[in-house]
């Protein structure tokens, strides 16, 4: 019997694509004087590409600006000013907020995330989502030494909730650090693909907005 659904946050219940944009946006505005709305524009999709979703060391991009556009970016650690940053563009996805209010009166929510402790749980509550959580429910690998997909952490997160993998079901969009690493736990996983088919060979379970969880559980 399930009685806990737990999700990833970011590109699961967060429109990554939406803040990191704008957070691309306002730092390079800063930092580049071109007056050609369509050439800045080029940079800034650039800089979505260089940032594979956020799984990419920010040094990485603060290099491929330099050496493609000759821009440099005066921040020593690119990757803590980044989280510094980031979380004041957060947003949901549209749906997130109906499917955490009706899936709560039914379950225990919780969250999963990796990343710095600081800027995931600002982003939470930026976004309005800490609200159906709450801090037993939230697991951040910042704060627990623990980084999906070991699957200690889905098990660490299972604890705090006070239900048993087997109990439990996780949400997230990337296959080996989500998917692999709820089932190597003992949990149920299901796999968000918004931007793709997400077919696959293992009859995993998939859907393509987080509304369709209220047709599942």
């Amino acid at each position: 019997m399930i009685k806990a659904i737990l999700f990833d946050f970011d590109y699961t219940l967060g429109d990554r694509e939406k803040y990191a944009y704008e957070c691309y946006k306002t730092i390079l505005s800063k930092h580049t004087d071109t007056s050609d709305p369509v050439a800045f524009e080029a940079v800034l999709q650039d800089c979505m590409i260089w940032d594979q979703q956020g799984d990419v060391n920010k040094k990485y991009l603060k290099d491929k600006l330099r050496e493609v556009y000759g821009i440099e970016l005066p921040y020593e650690d690119f990757n803590t000013y980044w989280d510094s940053q980031l979380w004041q563009y957060c947003v949901l996805y549209p749906d997130s907020e109906n499917v955490l209010r009706e899936l709560g009166k039914k379950y225990k929510l919780g969250i999963i995330t990796n990343g710095p402790a600081d800027g995931q749980m600002k982003k939470l509550q930026k976004s309005g989502a800490y609200r159906y959580f709450g801090e037993n429910a939230v697991t951040i690998s910042g704060a627990c030494g623990l980084k999906k997909p070991d699957p200690e952490i889905f098990r660490y997160a299972c604890r705090r909730l006070g239900v048993l993998p087997q109990e439990s079901v996780y949400v997230g969009d990337l296959y080996q650090k989500d998917i692999l690493g709820a089932l190597k736990s003992g949990m149920e996983a299901v796999w968000i693909c918004r931007n793709s088919s997400g077919i696959n060979s293992t009859g995993q379970k998939v859907i393509h907005r987080i509304s369709e969880l209220l047709e599942m559980y």
